[in-house]
């Protein structure tokens, strides 16, 4: 028998380090995923980057794909944390939803993560919120809430107070909406699955321009909780942030969109609606895209990731 002197290699300790190295740069941009009682969060990206913890949030029926586009704009510079709220779109129901728990849940989530960042990266540092419809709604409503936890806000078609999207002047109030509200609310408790889908059909032409995404909004819609959603809505529709927005420390981006109206003049219309509801804050901003529908990330992604990209870069 011929024995063979030959020897592999053993590794050395730079290949040892390339190795390690690949393997904590793969574990660092995986998703995490953490479940909660109102909502689930996958995070992504560079957990090691100085910059601050973004949060992005869905809206109405909707869960944290939509944000697809968004997430892949920013995450190689930052750590982003993907919300799915429980009883939107397959997202797993609560045991009792109530908007007010979900933003105390999300506060403790943005506590925490303030927390870690600071022990990790020795300075302080707050986290950006960035929601879409109801999503818009909560990131202001948290940075009210909690403004030393908040440096920037962005609410993609989200308003302080949804109601004046009902009636077209922002002279309408919680007080004078009580019965929609309550009849909203009611409505939803004996709706099936399909039926919300069905309404949610009969008003998608203002969703978003691409049928395919039309289609996918409709799907959420069917694959979402209606009880849910009923208390959802009775609760934008019974709260309104406008009185309360000049306490705001955070800047504030609010990005509209008027492309589900054919006129010039509906969209001016539309434009001043919402100025209005920040006119009190000097910290905000209002730009409007005029071909896109309520779902900007499907009709105009560059459009919304430029804004979002240089708002957060933004150091003044």
């Amino acid at each position: 028998m011929i024995k063979s002197h030959y020897k592999p290699n053993k590794p050395t300790k730079l290949s040892l380090l390339i190795v390690l190295f690949i393997a904590i740069a793969a574990a660092l941009n995986s998703a995490q995923v953490w479940a909660h009682n109102h909502f689930t969060v996958k995070s992504f990206g560079n957990s090691q980057a100085d910059n601050a913890n973004i949060i992005l949030i869905p809206g109405l029926m909707s869960n944290g794909e939509v944000w697809q586009s968004t997430l892949d704009a920013i995450k190689d510079e930052h750590r982003v944390h993907v919300i799915s709220i429980s009883g939107f779109a397959d997202s797993q129901k609560p045991t009792n939803f109530s908007m007010y728990e979900l933003q105390n849940e999300l506060i403790d989530f943005i506590t925490e993560k303030n927390r870690k960042s600071e022990a990790s990266n020795a300075v302080a540092n707050k986290t950006i919120l960035i929601g879409h419809s109801l999503g818009g709604f909560l990131a202001m409503s948290i940075a009210l809430e909690k403004p030393e936890l908040v440096s920037k806000v962005v609410s993609v078609d989200g308003l302080p107070y949804i109601g004046p999207i009902f009636t077209g002047t922002n002279q309408t109030t919680p007080a004078s909406l009580s019965h929609q509200a309550e009849r909203i609310l009611l409505m939803h408790k004996s709706m099936t699955q399909a039926q919300l889908a069905k309404q949610t059909a009969s008003g998608i032409f203002i969703q978003a321009t691409q049928p395919r995404h039309q289609k996918h909004i409709i799907d959420m819609a069917e694959r979402s909780d209606p009880v849910t959603v009923g208390k959802a809505m009775h609760y934008l529709m019974s709260n309104d942030l406008r009185p309360s927005l000049a306490k705001i420390k955070a800047d504030l981006l609010i990005l509209g969109a008027s492309g589900g109206f054919n006129d010039n003049s509906r969209k001016q219309g539309v434009e001043q609606l919402y100025k209005e509801q920040v006119v009190n804050l000097p910290n905000a901003v209002v730009k409007m895209n005029t071909t896109s529908r309520h779902f900007i990330m499907y009709d105009d992604p560059k459009w919304l990731n430029d804004q979002v990209t240089a708002f957060i870069k933004d150091k003044s």
